[in-house]
């Protein structure tokens, strides 16, 4: 055997036996016993600005995530132009809109509960060019949902996206009457009220991955079908019916490199031909402790949106549905048996049922609770404001 070839087969049992290169890795970092502080957001004077505070968790990362609450958020100007956002709870603070000017450069300022104080670096206030269009396109992986846009001055070249997704599902029947416990003797009765339906349900969704897209390498400042979500063959978000409403941001050459490097540090790692991971360093900086790292990068500047419906008999064939895997049980009408099924057992009822030879009602159809009530599924009773009737 070559002596190559031996050394080889050598090393790879050496490898099997002592369980190859795998070994648990503890981090030579130590982060401060309440993690490193995180700013998510972007400030803009033509909708809402809103930043999220959290703080990170060491390795494994198992745990929940620790929000920031009680601080005091302010966005200032360098024209000495100052404008709090509210404290909405949950690590959130929000303004619903501020008159910023093109010409001023903005900052971050937060103080924190404990009373450490972070200031951003001032920041451009960079106009974002329309969206041209948000298109979508079925292939053999599903429906691939992308954007297009342009800058015809050639003066933004860096962008990013934000999505917020909802879809109309359905349960796997309609129920027309429910039960009532509170009477006396129990009853069913009929959903008369819009407000009783169960059968209609939406989802809402936010988009988590960083959509970022550049044009700096092409002549012209143009954006072409930049993917933005994928939907997968025959699931539910396209059962009924489908929106996306999209944001679109103007970055700094800075702050695009550095969501970049966030990108490739959170989705591109896995395997060792993916890139390894960097140093992040943003625009932010504790001001109590100089040395302290502070994750994430604040950019300014206008935002444009715009919403797309996509139904589902638009891309037929979409097998998808929801049904109920057992049949509908019948329920005798004695008060024992409609407490036994629909509080005991948590069964809806779905409709009456009728004796063939008397014409007389003589039992209620139903069936269990997570079929027939679609909230079960995730989703909510409300119907979106901007939702077609």
């Amino acid at each position: 055997m070559n002596p190559t070839v031996k050394t080889i087969l050598g090393l790879f049992l050496f490898l099997m036996l002592t369980g190859g290169c795998k070994q648990a890795y503890v981090s030579p970092h130590k982060s401060p016993p309440t993690g490193y502080l995180v700013v998510e957001g972007y400030i803009t004077g033509n909708g809402p600005t809103q930043f999220v505070l959290s703080r990170t968790i060491a390795l494994p990362g198992d745990s929940a995530i620790p929000v920031e609450t009680n601080a005091q958020v302010q966005v200032e100007g360098n024209d000495n132009s100052s404008y709090p956002l509210a404290d909405q709870g949950g690590g959130h603070y929000s303004v619903a809109g501020m008159p910023l000017n093109a010409t001023v450069k903005y900052r971050l300022r937060i103080q924190t509960a404990n009373g450490e104080t972070y200031l951003s670096d001032f920041v451009q206030y960079k106009p974002t060019p329309a969206i041209d269009s948000i298109n979508w396109i079925q292939n053999g992986n599903g429906v691939q949902i992308y954007a297009n846009t342009h800058d015809a001055t050639n003066n933004t070249r860096y962008y990013q996206w934000q999505y917020e997704e909802t879809w109309e599902y359905h349960s796997g029947e309609v129920s027309y009457y429910k039960f009532l416990d509170n009477t006396n003797p129990v009853s069913v009765v009929l959903r008369n009220m819009p407000a009783d339906q169960i059968y209609r349900c939406w989802h809402n969704e936010i988009s988590t991955n960083l959509l970022l897209g550049s044009s700096a390498k092409l002549a012209q400042d143009v954006i072409f079908r930049h993917p933005l979500n994928l939907i997968p063959s025959n699931s539910q978000q396209l059962g009924v019916l489908y929106s996306m409403l999209v944001r679109q941001y103007a970055l700094t050459e800075d702050g695009y490199n550095y969501l970049t490097l966030m990108q490739k540090n959170t989705e591109s790692l896995g395997s060792i031909f993916d890139v390894q991971p960097s140093v992040l360093k943003g625009n932010i900086h504790s001001l109590t402790n100089p040395d302290e790292q502070v994750i994430g990068y604040i950019s300014a500047g206008t935002v444009q949106q715009q919403r797309i419906f996509i139904y589902g008999y638009q891309v037929s064939p979409w097998y998808y549905s929801f049904t109920c895997p057992i049949r509908d049980t019948m329920v005798p009408l004695d008060e024992a048996s409609l407490q036994f099924f629909f509080s005991t057992l948590s069964y809806i009822p779905v409709d009456m049922h009728y004796n063939m030879f008397t014409g007389r009602q003589d039992s209620w159809l139903a069936n269990q609770s997570y079929c027939i009530d679609c909230r079960y599924q995730g989703g909510t009773l409300t119907m979106p404001t901007f939702w077609p009737n």
